[in-house]
């Protein structure tokens, strides 16, 4: 098969694999075994397997599962730009279940400038 040919099967049939395919069949093609990259990466393989297997519920959010295919892809030399397109948008996850977060205050009403220095610094 000439090298064209060869490029545009190989475009067709990254637009069928999910990220965690694509980013299995780098590492396999590599020969880098998933326990290596874990060690490489400072991440459990369990994380690893659950990205690989796009079972992204595994994971703690959608955030981490785009960093840590970035990771992946940093370390495999793969355009990360494939393997992202394919992956949640990290604004999907910042309000799960539909829920609204507000943002909460540490300050504590009273508990200012106004209270003198040595009661702040006995605190």
């Amino acid at each position: 098969m000439s090298e064209p040919a060869q490029a545009a099967t190989s475009a067709a049939s990254d637009t069928l694999h999910s990220a965690g395919t694509l980013l299995r069949l780098a590492r396999e093609k590599t020969g880098l075994h998933i326990g290596a990259l874990a060690v490489a990466l400072k991440v459990p393989v369990s994380k690893l397997e659950a990205l690989e297997a796009d079972r992204l519920d595994l994971l703690p959010d959608a955030v981490f599962a785009r960093a840590l295919a970035a990771s992946v892809c940093r370390t495999l030399k793969l355009d990360p730009a494939t393997v992202l397109s394919r992956l949640p948008d990290h604004s999907a996850a910042r309000s799960p279940l539909g829920v609204k977060l507000k943002p909460v205050s540490f300050h504590t009403p009273g508990m200012g400038w106004r209270l003198p220095i040595l009661s702040r610094l006995s605190r």
